[in-house]
């Protein structure tokens, strides 16, 4: 492989894409993968980082936009892919909370340990949605936002659904 004649230019770049990608979450998993390489650029990585530039000059008016919104509904939308990492063969989780109608937080990242089923995977992206939302819940009470509604968390894999809800997999023995 060819390395980038000018990998200054490269790095410069891809540093200003991740500033790009706060309200553009689209772009997160290539401007990611394109940063990696900041050590040692190819001319096949300038062709991608050009790719991606393309794609943001065609999308100018897409974005997280922020509306004025009366609900305080927390709605929280988790999934997981199982194995999708081949060589480590660790599953990705995402999720996206919302606000009302509006987007304020969100994840994509790959998990820290090995799911040994999708149900496992799935439940793992459900537990660090439920702390993501205990924590924007804790923020709103810190900053005396009134009348927050109970959460809704959902999820599209029953088995991780029925964990959730089944209490006995939630009871700690005390210690004897």
């Amino acid at each position: 492989m060819d390395l980038y004649d000018d990998p200054t230019q490269y790095r410069s770049l891809a540093e200003t894409l991740q500033y790009l990608i706060v309200t553009r979450p689209d772009l997160s998993f290539a401007v990611n993968q394109l940063c990696q390489q900041m050590h040692a650029p190819t001319i096949s990585h300038w062709e991608q980082l050009k790719r991606v530039l393309r794609h943001v000059n065609g999308t100018l008016t897409f974005g997280v936009r922020i509306r004025n919104s009366m609900s305080k509904e927390i709605h929280a939308f988790s999934d997981s892919d199982w194995v999708g990492c081949p060589e480590d063969r660790k599953s990705t989780s995402g999720y996206d909370v919302f606000l009302g109608t509006n987007l304020v937080s969100w994840v994509c990242k790959k998990q820290r340990t090995v799911a040994r089923s999708s149900t496992e995977a799935e439940y793992k992206a459900l537990a660090d949605v439920c702390a993501e939302v205990i924590w924007i819940i804790s923020l709103l009470h810190e900053i005396k936002v009134p009348g927050i509604s109970v959460p809704k968390l959902w999820c599209d894999n029953l088995g991780a659904t029925y964990m959730c809800s089944n209490h006995i997999f939630h009871v700690f023995a005390p210690n004897t």
